[in-house]
């Protein structure tokens, strides 16, 4: 009875080498598994941190909309300018056949023709080169409005003066700006 006690208090010799070859496994899993535990809480982290960031940007946005708001609202002549300026454009755009709404639309369309399982290969590859032509001579046009000095001018200036009075209306609509600008920059 008394051998029988002593094995009953003594762990058996398979069990000691189970732990004892065990132990080292489990620990290694644990390390192993530790810093992927740690990459998801920084991923997690990570994102909730892009999130904030966002709200911010979007509350930025709204505060700096509503100053712009306020702003031509008290300044009519800031209105006629930002008027001009668009009159400006349109005519451009439209000497130069700038018009994006009719590239999306042609887009749109090559997308449902290509897509169609009952469109060959070779009307595939074809609707496919109108597409590129299509976004090159695109970028060319737009190229070609941003290469118009008057225009570039009228544009800048409008943007200054609309900054400037909406500093006057607002006195924390550089502090909004300059936030919002490094905020966007922390995202990319």
């Amino acid at each position: 009875m008394q051998n029988t006690q002593a094995r009953v208090a003594q762990p058996s010799s398979l069990a000691v080498k189970f732990a004892k070859y065990s132990l080292p496994l489990m620990l290694v899993a644990m390390f192993a598994l530790a810093p992927k535990a740690n990459a998801s809480d920084a991923a997690t982290e990570t994102v909730a941190n892009q999130q904030e960031t966002t709200h911010r940007i979007n509350s930025i946005q709204r505060d700096l909309t509503s100053i712009r708001q306020q702003t031509l609202q008290s300044n009519p002549d800031l209105v006629e300018q930002a008027k001009a300026f668009e009159t400006a454009y349109q005519k451009k755009a439209e000497e130069i056949g700038y018009d994006p709404n009719a590239f999306i639309t042609k887009a749109q369309e090559i997308q449902t023709k290509v897509r169609d399982e009952a469109t060959s290969e070779e009307e595939r590859s074809k609707l496919i080169q109108e597409f590129a032509d299509a976004k090159k001579a695109m970028a060319m046009q737009r190229e070609s409005i941003l290469a118009d000095e008057e225009l570039m001018a009228m544009q800048e200036k409008l943007q200054k003066d609309t900054f400037a009075a909406m500093k006057e209306q607002n006195p924390d609509t550089e502090k909004l700006v300059t936030e919002l600008n490094e905020l966007l920059t922390s995202l990319q």
